[in-house]
């Protein structure tokens, strides 16, 4: 870890941490869209992404890994926890270590990366829960997910961060370290 992301973990980001989760979680668990293979569709993508853009890669790895993974506890998908918390965690971490700078192609050729590791992540844990046919059926969901979730978290951290200046001194966007 460098020197900046020391600093970005201190009693302060404890409540910061706290508090995204719970949004994190109940965002994902506000919009459900059932599936055939008795999963469901959510906004969990929103969140992981600007918690991401905002946060940078560990802060937003731990929301973007904790919120949707309590969803699955608290929604009766126990055996996805631990691989939304992994997957989701990950795509936040990938997100927040490749993306230095705030430019629309930038922001959409990472998050895109992002998003196709989620969905191979899932197609993978779908398989070993489901069975691969059933894997292969939430494929395009899950891309429809990460799509939707890539635009509005875009969205979303473009408002906020206009409005709150400051929160670029989180993550990684439009701060260059200091010498």
């Amino acid at each position: 870890m460098t020197a900046r992301t020391h600093q970005a973990f201190n009693a302060a980001t404890i409540p910061l941490i706290a508090v995204m989760t719970a949004v994190t979680t109940v965002v994902t668990m506000f919009v459900q869209i059932p599936t055939p293979t008795r999963g469901y569709l959510n906004l969990s993508d929103t969140m992981i992404f600007f918690s991401a853009y905002a946060f940078g890669p560990w802060i937003g790895g731990i929301i973007g890994g904790l919120g949707p993974a309590l969803s699955d506890l608290i929604n009766g998908y126990p055996q996805w926890a631990i691989f939304t918390f992994v997957i989701d965690g990950a795509q936040a971490l990938i997100v927040g270590l490749l993306l230095k700078e705030f430019k629309p192609f930038n922001v959409i050729a990472v998050s895109v990366l992002a998003g196709v590791w989620k969905v191979f992540g899932y197609f993978i844990a779908g398989g070993i829960l489901s069975g691969w046919g059933p894997a292969l059926g939430e494929v395009l969901g899950n891309s429809f997910q990460m799509g939707v979730g890539l635009i509005v978290g875009l969205a979303l951290f473009s408002a906020v961060r206009k409005a709150y200046p400051p929160l670029v001194r989180l993550g990684n966007l439009g701060v260059k370290a200091s010498a």
